[in-house]
């Protein structure tokens, strides 16, 4: 973990280190070299310097798998970047540095089992991802969308810090595992409504959602898929440690709690993102529906449960990854995210209309897809544990996503006068094993499920 966190920053300062010199031809090979490296430290168990980790974070289990997690997703992005590097204006270095200290903040909110080392690395992703909200800096809504971005994670973090203020105040500890029982502390309750709050916030939850579509639809598009898959993943994968650790210790009212916003955030989430004519955020609203379906799995959640809440990480990541991809493709061709740019996309590029449907119908939960398998998984552990009122509403709520999901497919394969255009092969690729994985994923998710073990 710590050798993985070691080579994430001294390839990052290297990268911006090359942009300073102009070498900008090597910068590409470098990052996909360096996050390559990270992953393989990772994956292979290097124990280097752990120790020095202090109990700050956890190396192996649940940690582990979203550790690697969010580094697949930084590596499987990268190579998309290199549009960037052709245009010979923007800063590449600057924007691949900024993209591997992200992904280090990302690892050590996964991994975290101090809150210190929690606001450690929510701040390092998150003053990453302000700056490049804002790295089309030409665009107004560029701008904008990186200032509501900032004040709102300012906001975000003065309240997570807040609760864990409270909570140091009653325990004296900052340890994730609190053993302190706060069902009958009001002081203690009150901090984690903070923090859960904040949580909230960092996920877009309903009702505090509101910054996520002005964001991600002014955000560039490609960095727009990282803000979907890396610091959704992240958020959600720290939240997963917060509930996880203090399960037998948290208020007794917490799951009236989880239900209320999970009500609120698959009914109303479905009902802004209907009226949606830009894509971009219609799939903000999607994210939002989408986190709704993930806190499910939250509910009365026991050590063993999260293999399940990953599966969901790696439908959604997959998904979301993909649809966002396409969709950039799709605005530097017409200059618009409307709708009516998607109008026959399956003559003019027909693999980005396989690989966007199948994004589509994996996020609305379509059989023989990993989304389809990662609902049933979240329906089936909330039927578990009796809240079969709670699977009702769900189901109708994911019935009713399929209308906006199926406006995109229906303009992909409507009949469109526009000429045929292309991308590198090597994107190409890259769309379609998303897919395959997708669907790998749905028809044989047992495998994947092992491996989460």
């Amino acid at each position: 973990m710590m050798l993985s966190l070691i080579i994430l920053t001294f390839f990052a300062v290297c990268i911006m280190f090359l942009g300073f010199v102009k070498q900008r031809n090597i910068i590409m090979p470098v990052a996909f070299l360096g996050v390559s490296l990270a992953l393989y430290a990772l994956l292979s168990g290097q124990s280097f310097w752990n120790h020095y980790l202090a109990n700050m974070l956890q190396t192996d289990g649940s940690a582990h798998v979203l550790s690697s997690l969010v580094i697949m997703n930084g590596l499987a992005l990268i190579p998309f970047y290199n549009v960037y590097e052709k245009r010979g204006q923007e800063e590449i270095a600057d924007f691949l540095g900024l993209i591997l200290f992200a992904m280090m903040g990302a690892v050590i909110m996964v991994s975290c089992t101090h809150y210190m080392a929690l606001f450690l690395g929510i701040e390092i992703l998150s003053i990453s991802m302000y700056i490049l909200a804002g790295a089309d800096r030409r665009k107004v809504k560029s701008n904008e969308a990186s200032l509501k971005y900032f004040i709102t994670g300012s906001f975000t973090s003065a309240i997570l810090l807040f609760g864990i203020g409270l909570l140091y105040a009653i325990s004296g500890s900052l340890q994730i595992d609190n053993p302190l029982s706060v069902d009958s502390n009001l002081l203690g309750q009150i901090a984690y409504i903070f923090i859960f709050t904040g949580f909230a916030l960092k996920i877009a939850i309903v009702p505090f959602h509101f910054w996520a579509p002005d964001v991600y639809e002014g955000t560039p598009t490609l960095f727009t898929a990282a803000m979907a898959s890396l610091v959704k993943i992240a958020s959600m994968g720290a939240f997963l440690r917060v509930v996880q650790y203090n399960s037998d210790n948290l208020p007794g009212w917490i799951d009236a709690y989880f239900i209320l916003l999970i009500i609120a955030t698959l009914i109303f989430g479905n009902i802004f993102a209907m009226k949606q004519q830009g894509v971009k955020r219609l799939l903000a609203y999607s994210g939002v529906v989408q986190a709704g379906f993930i806190l499910l799995g939250f509910i009365q959640l026991k050590p063993g449960d999260e293999s399940l809440i990953l599966y969901y990480f790696i439908a959604y990541m997959l998904a979301s990854l993909a649809a966002f991809v396409v969709v950039y493709f799709v605005e530097e061709q017409y200059g618009s995210d409307d709708l009516n740019a998607f109008t026959g996309l399956y003559k003019s590029n027909p693999i980005l209309a396989f690989v966007m449907t199948a994004a589509l119908i994996s996020l609305a939960g379509g059989p023989f897809t990993s989304g389809f398998v990662a609902k049933i998984f979240m329906l089936n552990q909330a039927i578990t544990h009796g809240y079969a009122a709670l699977v009702v509403i769900a189901v109708i709520c994911t019935l009713l996503s399929v209308y906006y999901y199926y406006k995109i497919v229906n303009a992909m394969y409507s009949k469109s006068a526009d000429q045929k255009f292309t991308i590198s092969p090597l994107h190409s690729g890259i769309l379609l094993v998303f897919s395959l994985v997708t669907l790998a994923a749905g028809i044989i998710p047992s495998f994947f499920v092992e491996l989460l073990k």
